[in-house]
Formats: C-alpha cells, sequence, structure tokens
C-alpha cells in the first residue's frame, strides 16, 4: 500500500529531529568559563609541574583551524610537550596539515607569551623526534621578563571577528607597532590595501568556494565540526547549520557573504615562509598568533581567510599575488584586518585536563 506524502515529511521530520537531539546530546564537553582564568590564580606555592600547567591555561586559548583545537599537551617540572592530536585533523580541508601545525604554534605562542610574564624563559627545540610531538619548550625561571606586556593582556580579550569591517584607516605608527611585536626572520608578513590584489584574492577564494561546495567530503566535514558546537552556534542551532551545509547548497551564499567581508576590508594580510614543511607552518602559527595579539592590544580585528590555501587550483595562484620577496614564496596564511563593527563572542574551549597527557 502506497504512503501518503503527509506519512513521508512527518516521519522524515521526526527522523530530522532524532539526529538534532541525538547530536545534541553527544555534543563534547565545552565551554566558554577557559576564557575565565585569572591571573592571581597562578599557584605560587605549588609545585614547579603545577606552576607549568597553569601556563597552559593560556596556550588553549588560541585560535585554530574550524577550532579544531589539535594539541595535547604533557608537563614535567622544567618543560611541557606540545602534541599534535591528529584525532582533530581536517582531512579534507587542510589534507597537508598546513593548518595543523599553523594551531599549534598559535597554542604555542601563547604558551611562551604566559610563560614570560610569570617570569620563564623559554627555548623551544621543534620536532625533537617522537611521534607527533611538534615542540618542546624548556622553561627556567628568569630574572626579568622580556617580552611586551600588552601581547599577555591581549590573551583574553583576542577574538576572531568574522563581522564586516569599518572603512577606517590603521595608521603607520601602529601597523609598524604590529609589525614590529611580530617579527621574525623565518617569516614574512606582508600588509597591504592594494585594490588589484583585493580583487583577485577576492577571485581566488570565490573559486576555492566554488571547488569545495561541490565536495561532499569537505561539506561532510564542514558539517561536523559545525554539528560539534565549536564553530559559533550550540545545541539545536549547531545542528541544524550542520544540516544545512550537508544537505542544502550553501556555496553561493558563502560565496557571496566572503566576497562582502573581503569588500568591507581595506587592509589584507600574508604569511610567508621560505619552506613549505610543518616546522615552516608552526612559525608561521607563531607570527600570526604575536601578531594577533600586537593588533588586538591596539583594538584591531583579525579574520584568517584560508579557502584559497585549501585548494590546490588556487593556492598556487596565491603566492603570485604578492611582491616577490627572495625566499619567501611559500604562503602559509591569509587574513583580513581592522577595526570590527560589532562585537563578537569568543569560542568554547575543551577543557584543560582533556588536552593534558597524564603518566
Amino acid at each position: 500500500m502506497a504512503v501518503s506524502t503527509t506519512k513521508v515529511v512527518v516521519i522524515s521530520i521526526f527522523l530530522i529531529l532524532g539526529m538534532v537531539l541525538a547530536g545534541v546530546l553527544m555534543q563534547p564537553e565545552a565551554s566558554f568559563q577557559a576564557w575565565d582564568i585569572k591571573e592571581s590564580d597562578f599557584p605560587v606555592n605549588d609545585s614547579a609541574k603545577e606552576k607549568l600547567s597553569f601556563l597552559l591555561n593560556y596556550a588553549i586559548l588560541a585560535p585554530s583551524s574550524h577550532n579544531s583545537q589539535p594539541w595535547k599537551f604533557n608537563v614535567t617540572n622544567d618543560s611541557i610537550l606540545v602534541f599534535a592530536d591528529k584525532t582533530r585533523q581536517l582531512t579534507v580541508a587542510d589534507a597537508d596539515q598546513r593548518e595543523l601545525y599553523i594551531s599549534l604554534g598559535c597554542a604555542l605562542e601563547n604558551l611562551i607569551v604566559a610563560a614570560d610574564h610569570f617570569g620563564y624563559n623559554s627555548s623551544v627545540v621543534y620536532f625533537p623526534g617522537e611521534k607527533d610531538l611538534a615542540a618542546k619548550v624548556v622553561l627556567q625561571p628568569a630574572v626579568n621578563s622580556s617580552g611586551d606586556p600588552r601581547l599577555f593582556s591581549a590573551i583574553l580579550s583576542r577574538q576572531t571577528n568574522r563581522n564586516p569591517y569599518e572603512p577606517r584607516e590603521i595608521s603607520e605608527a601602529d601597523l609598524e607597532t604590529i609589525k614590529g611585536l611580530s617579527s621574525d626572520a623565518d617569516v614574512s608578513v606582508f600588509i597591504t590595501r592594494d585594490s588589484g590584489i583585493k580583487k583577485s584574492f577576492q577571485d581566488l577564494v570565490m573559486q576555492a568556494n566554488a571547488i569545495q561546495y561541490s565536495d561532499v567530503n569537505f561539506k561532510s566535514e564542514l558539517g561536523h565540526w559545525l554539528g560539534q558546537g565549536v564553530m559559533g552556534p550550540t545545541g539545536v542551532r549547531a545542528k541544524m547549520a550542520q544540516l544545512a551545509v550537508v544537505f542544502l547548497d550553501v556555496g553561493p551564499q558563502q560565496s557571496k557573504k566572503d566576497a562582502d567581508l573581503i569588500n568591507s576590508t581595506l587592509y589584507l594580510g600574508f604569511i610567508s615562509t621560505a619552506n613549505n614543511d610543518s616546522i615552516s607552518s608552526v612559525k608561521a602559527g607563531m607570527v600570526l598568533e604575536r601578531f594577533w595579539l600586537a593588533a588586538t592590544a591596539l583594538g584591531i580585528s583579525l579574520h584568517p581567510m584560508s579557502q584559497a590555501l585549501e585548494t590546490t587550483q588556487t593556492k598556487a595562484e596565491i603566492a603570485e599575488l604578492l611582491p616577490a620577496k627572495p625566499g619567501m614564496m611559500q604562503v602559509q596564511q591569509a587574513f583580513r584586518l581592522g577595526y570590527g563593527k560589532e562585537e563578537v563572542v569568543h569560542s568554547t574551549r575543551r577543557p584543560l585536563q582533556e588536552v593534558l597527557i597524564t603518566q
């Protein structure tokens, strides 16, 4: 006997509601509580290991691709090991792991800034050999702080502002301050307001969006992270966002939004390195986060835009947009820079205990 259209619709609605409710109940533990860390909570009278563990409260506030937070940490009495959590890699959007290691670099930079603030000298060994170990940070008590206190203060206020930006110029003095605080011999930062570069970059973003949103695997991966409630919407709204990305054609809508965002922006930024390897991506992430903190301290917003670096068809063309700089032709990250029109809220974070490796 044929099933009526009404019954099909009703059954479909119940199935979708069941998926949504099940997804909400199974969303991982994450909250905004990590942002409530207080400087005064530093365990002055506790063990050396407890003191170093406290610094990780700042490391986990770092930005990461899709807010995937792909890091794990192991703490000893005088060092912190920073591991890549490959279970949280974006295997479609980030097949070469560039964004995974940039994310680790951001967390590493927050750790170093916090360590300096609380009286530690840091020395970093990159990829010392153990599987998935990206860096070993050796920490020793210091007599004087060598860092800029504005960077530490900015850790708690840094946010990703994905809204349109004001048509307001950034003073040359502020740009020089930001670039001076984030300079690194191994990493190049290029800031431009050239209209031709902006138009070409926008075209590449549109091309990348068309490629990605026609790929069912990309949509499934993006939907997964949206459904986890870590990319803005939480609860039922997160699951609805997941269903929309997976089952609807949202590519044109996303392309229009991205075009509007780029058009609203006076400044674009590009971070480049000499090599295209994991250590270069980690160092690029460290510079990105330092730049971001310096910008935040001056009330300037930043929004990473990685679409054109996530598809092979467009990634090769990104470097051609930039002025030739000998030895620095591997573009690691692109971003918008400017004054945000609207306030934004922080994204959720996994509890610190979840990313600590205990033995």
